[in-house]
């Protein structure tokens, strides 16, 4: 029922999500502490890694930005990290498999609130009180 031609069309997103989340520098590598302690060998850019150029809560057109500055940049440190001819790194045997079993236990819990509830609900209130645009009195 709206007429375009006088009034904008309501346009309600989907979804409202966090994108990124793992902490890093400007190298891409990941850091774990207020101090920016480097975690040796690990780099995350692209969705996951959050060098904190778009805010705590980017959309994702932004992605672009992500993918084109910071996986140039992973590749980047990677290559001044790892030389030609570089060792293979050792991993303990089993390594990973506690990170697994938690996963796994995490993926097939089942408790009293369904899934599909529960992001329905935070959907609402992610709409209702921090919505895309936003102004300083709806975030009270």
């Amino acid at each position: 029922g709206v007429d375009v031609t006088k009034e904008p069309a309501p346009v309600l997103p989907t979804v409202h999500y966090n994108m990124g989340g793992i902490p890093t520098n400007w190298k891409t590598q990941v850091v774990k502490d207020e101090q920016s302690t480097i975690v040796p060998g690990l780099l995350a850019a692209g969705e996951s890694g959050c060098a904190s150029v778009h805010g705590a809560n980017r959309l994702g057109a932004n992605s672009l930005l992500d993918l084109v500055v910071f996986g140039r940049q992973a590749a980047d440190t990677t290559a001044e990290l790892v030389k030609p001819n570089s060792p293979p790194v050792k991993l303990p045997e089993k390594a990973g498999e506690k990170s697994i079993a938690r996963m796994d236990k995490i993926r097939n819990s089942k408790g009293p609130l369904p899934t599909a509830d529960l992001r329905r609900e935070l959907q609402v209130s992610m709409q209702k009180y921090a919505p895309v645009y936003r102004n300083a009195d709806d975030l009270k």
